[in-house]
């Protein structure tokens, strides 16, 4: 597996990420520890996960299982903070105490005494960035965070952010992570998600602001539509025709090609070359891992599909 620079920062990290949403619940110990011990060994070094992720016990799989291996410093832990509560999403947790706290917490479960790269959760664009990057910036300057990002924050909002930091001699946001991947959204489910579209794709070829892309196998929509396994909430997000007709597509391709649809659908974001582009990938099972990376050995062969 290639591993990239994550844009001005000194990190590299893997052109795959390894995303962790349902460890430590759905996903027992074992098998997490069974998906990372593949994904590393393909030379994946970048895990994504979230304090919000299974309230917490995500961070706490992978804690154990870098301090179990004594790899600690061979991974790139990403993880993001500041969600709201899952009640009341419109309430934001941006001030310095909700940003600490979190932080704090996901020290303690990662069993680390730093964090590579943050990503606030989500935005509320009724705050100034000012205090938002003062907070940030202290965070960087204890030691607790190295980088830091935005998740779920229009192009423009971001712009604002690092302009204000700009200004005042204060790190940048670094990096993005949208929702972003080969099907469009039948439904728009939750206002406080971004997802990357014809205005935001514009900001990141201008900006050059790496994209981490979160859902970037739309719940393995493709997949699922193609064995008639869609569940309810996969159809009501991902059903309508633009993304049948994709799907024909990505079917005729994986015939001819003999590659996979996860595989196919999955190229459409790693051969991306207007900006440095990282997916995250999330499974259930051990072979979907396995399927899905089987993207980096076959994306060159892949580079010339238009979709």
């Amino acid at each position: 597996m290639n591993i990239k620079k994550l844009g001005i920062t000194d990190l590299y990290c893997s052109e795959i990420i390894l995303g962790t949403d349902y460890y430590g619940e759905s996903t027992d110990y074992k098998t997490a520890c069974d998906f990372m011990n593949y994904f590393t060994e393909l030379g994946g070094n970048t895990i994504d996960t979230a304090r919000l992720y299974t309230a917490g016990k995500s961070e706490e799989v992978i804690g154990k299982y870098l301090a179990e291996r004594k790899i600690r410093h061979d991974i790139v832990i990403s993880t993001k903070c500041a969600h709201p509560p899952l009640g009341n999403m419109q309430r934001s947790r941006l001030s310095r105490e909700e940003i600490e706290s979190d932080i704090d917490l996901s020290l303690k479960a990662l069993r680390t005494d730093y964090i590579d790269f943050l990503w606030l959760h989500r935005d509320d664009v009724s705050l100034p960035v000012d205090g938002i990057m003062e907070t940030l910036a202290e965070m960087v300057k204890k030691g607790k965070i190295r980088y830091f990002g935005a998740s779920n924050w229009k192009g423009e909002r971001i712009d604002e952010a690092n302009a204000y930091a700009e200004k005042h001699g204060l790190p940048k946001m670094t990096s993005s992570q949208i929702q972003w991947s080969l099907a469009k959204p039948a439904k728009i489910y939750d206002t406080t998600l971004t997802v990357m579209d014809e205005s935001e794709y514009s900001f990141y070829k201008e900006s050059k602001i790496p994209v981490f892309a979160f859902s970037a196998q739309a719940k393995g929509f493709f997949e699922k539509y193609d064995k008639d396994e869609l569940s309810p909430k996969a159809k009501e997000r991902f059903l309508c025709d633009y993304n049948i007709e994709i799907y024909k597509k990505i079917k005729e391709i994986s015939r001819e090609s003999g590659y996979s649809i996860s595989q196919i659908a999955l190229s459409y974001l790693t051969k991306n070359t207007d900006f440095d582009t990282f997916p995250i990938i999330n499974c259930s099972r051990l072979s979907q891992l396995e399927d899905s990376l089987g993207v980096i050995k076959v994306k060159e062969k892949l580079m010339e599909i238009k979709f």
